[in-house]
């Protein structure tokens, strides 16, 4: 006969009292379905080994059943059940006292299911799950407008504030070690870094195995500096193990290179449509690029997915014609018509040398570049580039030779001068390489008062994908070359921009005749050829832009026509600025967002989106007495303009002038009956002004509005407990802690909760603890663990808490 084996007779797998805090709701709705109680709470006893489990004890007068949770033979603390009726009371409680126990058999199952068994380290799965809901949390936060400033944080119900940060480390050679000692000596240290990510990660992130010898962590609330700084501790961290082979006694050292991406900077445009498991898979892969390029540049170090475009390119490849292939696709942001300096790998890294066995020197190679190459085709994950200029004759460019990104139109190498007209034209199109045409444009931009740049872009893509497809693809950008010339006037000068674009330099035109030559071009390809083309166009003289900033306004101008229906044409105007100023916002350059969105206004006085903008920008800076005026000055054109009144009530509210912003969030649920911001927004004025019914009755109105669930709870739990029903604030409080387990202000008052009603500080101590550790900003949070801390009896460590809160 089999025995079947008891999966958690290994000891394996425990609870800590953290954990059954954290699982304490799941307890309670888990037994409340044999057992019908008014109210509960978790009561851990002083452990003391040896001590025989106790029996369940019913207190018939106090209606009061005390249950000892047991797993795996150890009392692992008390569930206290109040309002509790038994028709048994001799022989029940042991009987509930088994079901009580086989909850954590089950909860148990979860956690093991969860956990990747080498490490203790949560599974690939889980962690997958954990990112995609932190998407859906920050995506909420983006669409809203309800990402706090770190100023009004601690007055506004939003426990992030609207991004995060996806690590993953990538162990250097590991499959050597594996081969050479072993793999049971390759597990051992992969159970170490497992446990010493669990060490140096800070509690509130999620820390998983992801496969073999790769990990990968979910930093919540995470820019893009604490990001590098987690990574930076991880990599130090693990370049500081040793391990010895107990055959050879060799000694093993390891090192990881650490990739990572923030959310939402990683991403962009399109990107955001995509759902959120999408998203989530999308920044797994970025941050493992980030890995990628950081085993390329030499192993244990850091590479952030956002610096990747800027210093991680090399050459792949040298070709024919002055042309190479290079490491930068899509991916990474690149775009054709960048421009990177080419350096050699060896250029500012250290070197050395022996003079003789005693004496070494060392220095530094000179940080010298050997030429300047530009885009001109742009794929997924590589590029084509075309030489602009090399350092001097005899300059090799070789595959491995460092890119670095060159910005605007900053240059270390002279600019070589107009080409010869008739001996650098493409024989298919007549059109300049891109090359010798920003050549010729660079001196014929200096002259003429006025002059207009286009960028064509075809959109199809040739049926033949097989050995003619760059012939076809030549066939379609000369019939669009053709046109081209025809639009424009006769001295237009025309280059090739990548393998489906070109680029077109115009005198004397202004925007009003350089977008009906577009919206032409567009017409006549699709009704001449079938082919769908995108035009993007700028004009000089526009507002404060000089000459040179015309190429990088056309690029943001063709962007701006490939978000567009059709007709996809835009001259670089206002809205084209909304969308350049948009993005910067959303990588945190506030202030290069409010200088573009400035511009936008200044072309263009009623771009109601760019005074919004404005306004949130001056918000995101603690402005609010500006953002104010931007926010009235919208609604002086358009009075029903939500998102300006609904910011309009914010800023009264940061100012404190209450009356007009309820006012205004009153406005907004006129015309938005269920404007579920609005609704929240109000619940808060009326609870700091001590009418708890009405703002109880505001957020559960929210609360049954799609979002508004999770965003309630916590102003609920107040309210509640404002009103004297403490089983409905703990239940808040534990649904706010499941929706999110790491809201710290959650945390915060559950703990002060058992302090305040005389229960087991011990739990108070274990939320005080972590409260305090996700924002240690917090005298608040200190206190509550000082006081716990006291509680249970433990002065000299409250001192030294209370010491380190004042420090």
């Amino acid at each position: 006969m089999r025995t079947i084996k008891d999966i958690f007779s290994n000891g394996s797998l425990s609870f800590t009292p953290q954990e059954l805090i954290d699982f304490e709701h799941t307890i309670k709705d888990c037994i409340a379905e044999f057992l019908p109680f008014t109210s509960y709470s978790l009561f851990f006893p002083r452990d003391h080994p040896g001590t025989p489990i106790p029996e369940p004890e019913f207190r018939v007068a106090d209606r009061e059943l005390i249950l000892p949770l047991v797993f795996q033979g150890r009392m692992l603390c008390y569930f206290i059940a109040k309002g509790v009726k038994l028709k048994a009371p001799g022989t029940a409680p042991k009987y509930i006292m088994a079901l009580a126990s086989s909850v954590l058999e089950k909860i148990a199952l979860y956690k093991k299911s969860v956990t990747d068994p080498l490490t203790g380290l949560f599974s690939r799965d889980y962690f997958m799950d954990e990112l995609e809901k932190s998407i859906d949390q920050v995506q909420g936060c983006i669409e809203t407008g309800s990402c706090p400033t770190d100023m009004e944080a601690a007055e506004v119900d939003v426990a992030f504030s609207g991004t995060l940060g996806v690590l993953f480390l990538d162990l250097d050679g590991f499959q050597w070690i594996n081969e050479h000692y072993g793999y049971l000596k390759g597990d051992d240290i992969l159970s170490e870094v497992g446990r010493l990510l669990d060490l140096v990660c800070p509690k509130y992130t999620t820390v998983a195995r992801f496969s073999n010898d790769k990990f990968a962590i979910l930093v919540p609330d995470a820019k893009p500096r604490a990001s590098f700084q987690l990574s930076e501790v991880i990599r130090s961290g693990i370049g500081k193990l040793s391990f010895t082979d107990d055959i050879t006694n060799d000694t093993i050292s390891i090192s990881g290179s650490v990739g990572f991406v923030n959310y939402p900077q990683g991403l962009e445009g399109a990107q955001f449509r995509r759902t959120a498991s999408e998203q989530a898979r999308m920044l797994v892969r970025k941050a493992r690029k980030g890995v990628a390029v950081a085993k390329d540049q030499g192993r244990n170090r850091v590479f952030g997915y956002a610096d990747i475009l800027s210093k991680g390119g090399r050459v792949l490849e040298v070709l024919p014609m002055n042309r190479m292939l290079v490491s930068l696709g899509e991916t990474t942001g690149a775009k054709v018509g960048q421009r990177f300096l080419v350096r050699s790998p060896k250029s500012g890294t250290a070197t050395s040398a022996s003079l003789t066995e005693d004496e070494r020197i060392v220095g530094r190679y000179p940080a010298m570049y050997k030429g300047e190459i530009v885009l001109v085709e742009v794929q997924d994950e590589i590029a084509f580039a075309e030489v602009l200029h090399l350092g001097d004759a005899t300059t090799t460019l070789v595959a491995g030779d460092r890119l670095k990104l060159v910005s605007g139109d900053d240059s270390l190498f002279i600019d070589l001068g107009a080409k010869d007209e008739e001996t650098h034209r493409d024989v298919a199109t007549r059109l300049y390489s891109y090359s010798d045409f920003i050549a010729n444009f660079a001196s014929a931009r200096l002259a003429p008062e006025t002059f207009g740049l286009s960028l064509l872009r075809v959109l199809d893509q040739p049926s033949d994908t097989g050995e003619r497809y760059q012939e076809a693809m030549e066939q379609m950008v000369s019939d669009i070359a053709t046109l081209a010339r025809g639009a424009f006037n006769e001295s237009a000068l025309g280059g090739r921009y990548g393998l489906n674009g070109m680029v077109f330099f115009q005198e004397g035109v202004d925007a009003e005749i350089i977008r009906r030559q577009s919206l032409e071009i567009e017409r006549l390809a699709k009704d001449t050829f079938g082919l769908r083309v995108a035009v993007g166009a700028a004009v000089y003289p526009f507002l404060k832009f000089s000459r040179s900033d015309i190429l990088e306004n056309c690029r943001k101008a063709l962007e701006h026509a490939l978000l567009l229906p059709e007709p996809r044409v835009a001259v670089f105007d206002s809205i084209s600025l909304n969308l350049s100023a948009d993005r910067r916002f959303m990588d945190g350059d506030v202030y290069g967002a409010i200088e573009e969105f400035k511009l936008a206004l200044l072309d263009d006085e009623n771009n109601l989106l760019a005074r919004n903008s404005l306004g949130i920008c001056f918000a995101q800076l603690g402005r609010f007495e500006d953002a104010r005026k931007h926010f009235e000055g919208v609604l002086q054109f358009e009075e029903k303009d939500m998102l300006a009144l609904y910011n309009l009530g914010w800023a009264n509210h940061r100012l404190g002038d209450l009356e007009k912003a309820e006012q205004a969030y009153r406005e907004c649920l006129k015309i938005e009956p269920n404007h579920v911001y609005s609704l929240m927004r109000l619940g808060t004025i009326e609870e700091n002004g001590g009418f708890f019914d009405k703002a109880s009755s505001l957020y559960k109105r929210a609360a049954d509005l799609p979002g508004g669930e999770r965003m309630v709870l916590r102003p609920l739990a107040r309210v509640s407990y404002r009103l004297g029903d403490i089983e409905a604030t703990r239940e808040y409080l534990h649904l706010a802690l499941n929706a999110d387990h790491n809201d710290h202000q959650a945390m915060h008052m559950l703990a002060k909760l058992y302090l305040d009603k005389g229960e087991d500080p011990q739990i108070a101590e274990v939320l005080a603890r972590q409260s305090a550790a996700l924002s240690p900003g917090k005298d608040a949070y200190w206190d509550v663990l000082v006081e716990a801390l006291e509680a249970q009896g433990k002065g000299e460590e409250a001192i030294k808490v209370a010491a380190r809160a004042a420090g």
